[in-house]
Formats: C-alpha cells, structure tokens, sequence
C-alpha cells in the first residue's frame, strides 16, 4: 500500500515537471527577445500561427507576445481576437501578471484610437492585477498611460502626477529609457498648463539624461513647443529645426512639421506654411495634427485666394472638429478612477460587512441588547456611507459640469475671435446669424435629436429624466434648460431660440407652470437638482 502511495506521488510530481516545460522553445525565446530585440522577436511570431497549437495556453500566450512585439515596433495593436483570446483564458487560468499585461496592451489600443472610457477602464483592471506581482516595468507602463490619457483631456496635475509615479517605477529597473520619458512628459504638463519657466528649468535638468538621437531629437521637439506657446518665436524656430533632423517614432515628425507650419504662418511666411502643413501627412499625424493643419492650410489657401483648396480644407477640418468634439464629450479619466477606487471600497466595506456580521449572530446568542446596538450601528455606518457616496458622485460631476462649461467657452471664445473681423464688418442681422451658425456647429442644434443625445451623454441623461418627468416640455423650452446649465448667454440663447426678450420670459413662465413650480427664479434649482440625481 505504501509503495502504491509513493508511485501516485512520483507521478504527480513528474507531471509537474513536464507541465512546466510544455511552452514551445520559439514561444520561450520570443518572450526573452521583446524588450532587448523586438525585431527578432516579431520574425520568430511572423514564421508561427496560433492555429498550429493545441493547447490554449500557448495560444493565449501567442497572443500576449505578439500585441507585445507589434507595441513595441511601434505598430498597430491588431488584430484583436488574438489579445481577446488570451484575455479570456487567463481571466480563467490566471497567469502572474500576463493578465494585468492583456489588459494594459487591450487598454493601450483603445487609447490610440482616443477611446478613454474604455482605456480607463482597462488600465484600472491592469493595475489591480499587476499590484499584486510588483512588476515594476508593467507598472511604470500603467501609470504612464495614465498620464497619456489624462493630458489628452487637459487634466495636466494630474497627468504630472502620474507620470512621477512612472518615472519612479522605471528607475528602479533597467529600462532608463521609459524612465527619460516619463520625465519629459513631466515637462510637458508644464508647459501645457502655461508654466513655460518651469518646463524650460525641467527640459535642461533632464538633457544630461539624453542616450540617443532620438532621445535628443524628441528633447529638442518638446523644448521648441514650450517656446513657441511662450511666444518665444526665435527661440522655437531653432529648436523645431533642430528637431526635424532627428529620427523619430510613432507622430514625432508629423508633430515636429505641424508646429513649423504654425510658426512659418505667424511670421507670414505662407508659402513655407503650406508645405510644411501639407508634409506633416506624410508622417502618420494623429487626429489633432490633421485638423490643425487642414486649418493652417485654408487660412494660407485663402490668402492665395484659391477658393476651391479653402473649400476643401475647411470641409476636412469642420469633419475632423466633429471627431475630436465626440473625443473630449468623453467621460474624464479622474472621474472613472475615482469611481472604481469607491468600487473598491465598497467591495472592502461589503466584505467587513460580512465578517461583522458573522460575529453579530455569535454576540446574539449572549446578549439581545448587545445584537440591537451592533445592527442600529451598522445602519449609521451604511447611511454615512451612501451619503458620502452621493455627496462624491455630487461633486464629480458637478466639476465635469464645471470643465463641460469651460471647455465650451473657449471653444466659443475662440470661434467668436477668428470671426471677429466678419462681425465687425457684418450687419445686425448677420451678426446674429454668424453667432447662430456657430453654435449649430458646435452643439448640432440643426439636428435636434443628436443635439439631446450629447446632451444626454453630458448632463447625466437631462433631457431624457425631463421629458419623463414633465409631459408636454417643447423642444424650445428642453434646448433652453441645456443652454442655461451650459452657462450659455441669455444673449445668445435669445440668438438661438429666435426670441425676444419678453418672449424668453412667456417661456420661462409657460415652463415654471408645466413643472409645478411657484415662479421663475425656482428653475435653477429644478434643473441642477434633475441633473445630480440619477
């Protein structure tokens, strides 16, 4: 019998043993080559296909490692069944911190297609899993996504926030590379929140830190940008000249010629203008790039006065404006974050619940007081708990609400500016009607029912909790109840809704009574009230 014993435990050992050893050697020598030799690596996966494997874990990891070299090579994240794949099994066999990796590089392909949410979301599940296993280099990824996501929403503490927290994991590990970045991104929220002192202080203490040309090509790159949004125009044009001749990844370049047009176009220099703008097509520019160059070129195209070329370009740039409108209409990534750390703290709190519980059974059977005390306690716990919860949800929307407004009114601000010249010379009435067509652009209030779906989307379902609430609202009285939480100017809301003053008020009085309220001045509160409520 002992002997039988010991051959089942030999077995079990030796099963072990060959389990371990079951992963190709091509899969095993691709995972060493990623980081070091990323083009060896994407040779041996290009000469595999999944299909040839039996087993899903070497699927799934086939997938892992072939998102991971395509990353790395700077290459479109596709195609997505593969990372889809290997995310499915490893959230069912989890597997170190493969799984945290599937969804940071699942994370990071929704992040190039500029789908925050979704980025966010991922990322988030990254770093619950990754923190368990103190991957260092995984985590520094993370957190510097972060940063990506949050300065492309210009949340630039934030951002900088995060970015330390890359940095300081990069430097603890052998990737210096990634460690560089992550500071110069640092100096970047510099400069982008308009601290040009300081971002110039912080890209000369990092230059030291330049290992390559590219390295220096991208220093030069962000050193120009922060003196060209100085109005430092000398200076910018010696540093984006530099740049230019460096080599570069990903947009760099396009990047690099995008900002020359722009400075070219300030010293009145339009012809270098447009060829610098038309070139930046030839190197990948993402969405933002393309919709300023396209601007760059209309203006240079309408000085030449070929009004065919202005025609086109301003198409192209009005269709890119609706893109990049949809971009920012997202869900801010601190609100996201703030939401699943209160997840996590619920799930924490249930759980204490649960153990508090179990022990509340145990005092019941000695004493009846000591149960009613504990359970009256618990219910104060949970009611703080749900207010709190409420007064957080209150306040983060609220300053989405707050960054909604100030977003739309530099848009405004901005429109209104480059048609400055137009009003000036314009009569009245096509004062009115530039201001009009203005906001349809911006709002899509030509189309009505686009114009409550975004509305909808960022004023926690407004118009969809009104029109249940209140049967009869017209559609005047619904856009006027968006327009004002918009902060939008009783001027212009005249302008939009074709009223006269005492038109607005016949409104305002018609709409207090079909929401049963006593007078006007109630409305307020009415509609932030609809607003935080969900």
């Amino acid at each position: 019998m002992k002997t039988f014993g010991r051959f089942w435990i030999y077995s079990l050992i030796c099963i072990s043993l060959i389990g371990c050893s079951l992963m190709p050697d091509e899969l095993k020598t691709a995972e060493k080559l990623i980081e070091a030799a990323p083009d060896s690596a994407f040779h041996i996966l290009k000469q595999l296909s999944p299909e040839k494997y039996k087993s899903a874990s070497n699927r799934a990891l086939y997938g892992l490692l072939m998102i991971r070299t395509l990353d790395k090579k700077y290459l479109p994240l596709k195609p997505d069944s593969l990372l889809d794949f290997s995310i499915n099994y490893y959230e069912k066999h989890p597997d170190g911190d493969r799984l945290a990796s599937c969804y940071f590089y699942k994370g990071r392909s929704y992040k190039y297609d500029f789908k925050y949410e979704k980025a966010m979301d991922l990322y988030l599940k990254a770093l619950d899993e990754a923190q368990k296993e103190n991957n260092y280099i995984l985590l520094g990824r993370i957190y510097f996504d972060f940063g990506d996501v949050y300065i492309g929403q210009r949340d630039y503490s934030s951002a900088r926030e995060k970015y330390k927290i890359s940095y300081n994991y990069f430097r603890q590990t052998k990737f210096q590379t990634l460690a560089f970045y992550s500071l110069l991104n640092i100096g970047r929220t510099y400069y982008v929140a308009k601290d040009y002192k300081n971002a110039q202080l912080f890209f000369r203490k990092i230059a030291v830190l330049t290992k390559d040309s590219i390295q220096q090509g991208d220093l030069y790159q962000e050193m120009g940008l922060n003196f060209y949004d100085y109005k430092k125009t000398d200076s910018a044009l010696v540093y984006l000249r530099k740049a230019i001749h460096y080599p570069y990844v990903t947009n760099n370049r396009a990047i690099r010629y995008y900002f020359m047009a722009r400075l070219f176009f300030d010293l009145n220099q339009n012809d270098s203008a447009l060829i610098y703008a038309s070139n930046s097509f030839n190197y990948n520019p993402d969405i933002r790039t393309q919709r300023e160059c396209y601007r760059i070129m209309t203006n240079c195209e309408f000085i030449n006065k070929h009004l065919d070329k202005v025609t086109l370009y301003m198409n192209k740039y009005v269709m890119l404006g609706d893109s990049i409108r949809k971009i920012d209409g997202q869900t801010k990534g601190r609100y996201i974050e703030t939401m699943h750390s209160n997840t996590q703290e619920v799930v924490k709190t249930k759980n204490t619940l649960k153990y508090l519980f179990v022990f509340l059974l145990l005092v019941i059977i000695a004493s009846v007081l000591i149960y009613t005390l504990k359970q009256h306690r618990n219910r104060t716990e949970k009611r703080m708990i749900e207010e709190n919860h409420f007064r957080q949800k209150v306040s983060i929307r609220n300053e989405v609400l707050l960054k909604l407004r100030e977003t739309l009114f530099q848009k405004i601000t901005e429109r209104k500016s480059e048609q400055s010249l137009e009003q000036k010379n314009a009569t009245s009435d096509e004062r009115e009607l530039l201001i009009k067509k203005m906001y349809e652009e911006l709002l899509h209030l030509n189309d009505l029912d686009l114009f409550f779906r975004e509305m909808d989307s960022v004023l926690n379902n407004l118009v969809t909790k009104l029109r249940k609430r209140y049967k009869g609202l017209t559609s005047k009285e619904l856009i006027w109840c968006c327009l004002h939480l918009l902060d939008i100017s009783n001027r212009d809301i005249l302008i939009i809704l074709d009223y006269k003053v005492g038109s607005l008020d016949k409104m305002k009085t018609r709409l207090t009574r079909k929401t049963n309220l006593q007078t006007a001045s109630e409305l307020d509160e009415l509609l932030n009230s609809v607003l935080v409520k969900d």
